[in-house]
């Protein structure tokens, strides 16, 4: 019981020092304040998702669930050249960050796609299933390959929907580009451990854990490449 409490506190103080460490890295990009709240990504997610985009030269991104990332990867994206399309199932909370982002001149970077929740049959019969209107994503990038797909929603800390993330991966599977990256948040749940292992087998892709750097997995056609 104490080598477990010890091994805890470690992982803790592992995954706050990285995370002091991210908010020094976003400062160059951390123009106003953001709310950053427990269910958004950590900043040494941010910063993983950061650096894909830099090195690997991503420029179009999907990402589900908005929040700060969003406001980051858009600033990015600003100079360097790309789009983001960032999926939300909450209408209100919609609008406010697409009132944010015109604010901040992002309009023309960064397009916020509502899509309610509706249901749909799980491949885990025990939990109730819901995932994005379908008909709202189908069109949203015109045709253009996704290059980077970031996965942060929907929601799935209740009982009964830790594996409502899943449908993201056969759903963007045919809009992926050739060489791509899939980030899923939350790692540290066993939910999203089975959705890595499931994309691992039907993607064909190979996930790097970060546990205890961001809480979350990048995942890269082949073996996976550390940025």
């Amino acid at each position: 019981m104490n080598g477990q409490s010890n091994y805890e506190g470690r992982y803790r103080t592992t995954l706050e020092r990285n995370d002091l460490l991210a908010m020094q890295a976003l400062a160059p990009l951390s123009s106003t304040y953001l709310p950053w709240s427990a269910s958004a990504m950590r900043p040494s997610g941010v910063v993983a998702v950061l650096n894909e985009i830099f090195v690997n030269r991503r420029r179009f991104v999907v990402e589900l669930g908005s929040g700060v990332s969003t406001f980051y990867i858009g600033r990015l994206l600003r100079r360097r050249g790309g789009h983001i399309w960032t999926v939300e199932h909450d209408e209100r909370w919609a609008d406010l960050v697409d009132q944010e982002l015109t604010s901040e001149g992002l309009g023309d970077v960064v397009t916020v796609v509502r899509a309610p929740l509706t249901p749909i049959q799980s491949r885990w019969p025990d939990e109730e299933a819901t995932w994005y209107e379908q008909s709202r994503l189908k069109e949203m990038t015109a045709g253009q390959s996704i290059d980077l797909l970031v996965v942060d929603g929907p929601p799935a800390y209740q009982a009964g929907r830790g594996h409502s993330r899943y449908p993201a991966g056969p759903f963007f599977a045919s809009m992926l580009a050739d060489d791509y990256a899939i980030v899923l948040d939350d790692i540290d749940r066993r939910g999203e451990q089975d959705i890595m292992e499931c994309w691992e087998r039907e993607l064909d892709v190979t996930f790097e854990r970060r546990v205890a750097n961001g809480r979350i997995g990048i995942g890269r056609p082949g073996a996976a490449f550390t940025v």
